[in-house]
């Protein structure tokens, strides 16, 4: 074990030491910075006061129609977070019909191109009085293409106001027809705990899409980022070194599997001091913002957890591979090998954050090389899973990444002293049986 930490030590020193090492730490927060910073001046940009031009042929619906997209717009912006729109602020004008139509929509239309204006609504004339199957009663022109929030909204908001004109054009009281059309609170909710059938507990709370949802994200983005840039570099780093014969050197004072042990233990202190920076950062920042409670303090020990099994079995499955390389450009076209246990996972995160407690989900995040990251993902989520499935899944992992080691320190053991072209996958499977 002391030559084990000597080596882990001194690798480990060369790493974190490193002008790269120390400027990928920094680098990746101020990536992140930066692509928030740009987000959100590319969202004040868009949320800018916009004019909506409306052309009322039923010479009655305007007033009311803008009244209801008023209310929409103004739930729009203040349903998201604090301080932060999510919408512009729109300023309707309404013009008369004219009996040129057509030219009437193409000098509005230059208006849009010219930036004047952001919309036109033209509302037909048997609009209030619509046949059952007739489509485009009420058109809408604007240079904004694909879904956006607008196209959204005005479509409920704009029939909203046509149904109250209807109802009170049927005699209907205005203060009655208020209430008749009044929204009510929908509120996505957590799912209540077990403890609620025992008359304890409360029957679950509001959730919160950003704690509930992009939290978890961020730390299986986090954990993903970690083990690739703390495992990757052993591939090229071990054929490089076998290539100049430093482990021929090295093999006097420590056995293989200790030269082993040593860069893989080097290399798990390496991503853990670079996950210890960026947690205690990304705490201070919610601290700094007031939104510390988002921070999911109760995933951190799992995340941990889980960190350190997958640098494990990643490391030593890079150690492993790089030995059996006879040049650093064949370490690269071994990377996918190391690589796959990643790339999987990121492939099922959609239907695992659709269904996270579907057949699907579960079996998929107990499959060991992916268990890390799916199952943390699961755990993260508001459904929740199961108190076993963690347990279960962290158990295979570890098992998974014992067998992991066991075949690489094998791998390893001949590789470093093998010499000629790269070992094909059959002689790999040789290598690991033979010893």
């Amino acid at each position: 074990m002391r030559k084990i930490l000597l080596i882990a030590k001194r690798d480990y020193l060369q790493t974190v030491l490193s002008k790269a090492y120390l400027f990928g730490l920094i680098l990746l927060p101020v990536i992140f910075g930066i692509g928030f910073l740009a987000v959100s001046v590319a969202n004040k940009g868009t949320v800018k006061d916009q004019r909506i031009v409306i052309i009322d042929h039923t010479g009655m619906a305007a007033a009311i129609v803008i009244q209801s997209c008023e209310e929409s717009n103004r739930r729009a912006n203040s349903g998201g977070v604090p301080g932060l729109r999510v919408m512009p602020h729109f300023a309707y004008e309404e013009v008369k019909a004219e009996s040129e139509e057509d030219a009437q929509l193409l000098l509005l239309s230059d208006r849009i191109r010219r930036g004047e204006i952001f919309l036109v609504l033209d509302i037909s004339a048997d609009a209030l009085d619509p046949l059952p199957g007739a489509k485009g009663r009420v058109r809408y022109y604007s240079n904004a293409t694909g879904v956006n929030q607008l196209s959204l909204w005005l479509p409920s908001a704009v029939n909203d106001g046509l149904r109250r004109v209807r109802l009170g054009r049927s005699g209907m009281d205005a203060a009655r027809v208020e209430n008749v059309l009044r929204d009510v609170s929908v509120v996505s909710m957590n799912l209540p705990s077990h403890e609620l059938t025992a008359g304890k507990g409360d029957p679950g709370e509001s959730r919160n899409p950003l704690q509930t949802e992009a939290m978890p994200i961020f730390l299986v983005v986090l954990m993903i980022l970690i083990v690739m840039v703390g495992s990757a570099p052993n591939l090229g780093a071990v054929a490089e070194d076998k290539v100049q014969r430093v482990f021929e050197m090295l093999l006097v004072s420590a056995s293989s599997f200790e030269l082993m042990a040593g860069k893989v233990f080097a290399a798990l202190g390496a991503s853990l001091t670079s996950t210890i920076f960026y947690i205690i950062g990304g705490l201070f920042a919610l601290m700094g913002l007031s939104m510390l409670g988002l921070a999911p303090l109760n995933l951190l020990p799992w995340f941990f957890l889980y960190l350190i099994v997958d640098v494990l079995m990643m490391s030593a499955l890079g150690v492993a591979l790089g030995s059996a390389c006879g040049s650093a450009q064949d370490a690269q076209q071994l990377a996918f090998l190391l690589f796959m246990p990643i790339f999987v996972p990121i492939l099922v995160l959609t239907p695992v954050i659709q269904q996270p407690n579907g057949v699907f989900a579960t079996i998929v995040s107990l499959i060991p090389p992916f268990t890390p990251v799916l199952m943390l993902l699961r755990q993260g989520l508001p459904g929740g899973v199961p108190w076993w499935q963690p347990w279960l899944g962290l158990l295979g992992a570890m098992a998974y990444g014992f067998g992991v080691i066991w075949a690489a320190a094998r791998i390893f053991r001949i590789g470093i002293l093998s010499q000629g072209k790269t070992p094909r996958a059959a002689e790999l499977v040789h290598w690991i049986i033979r010893g």
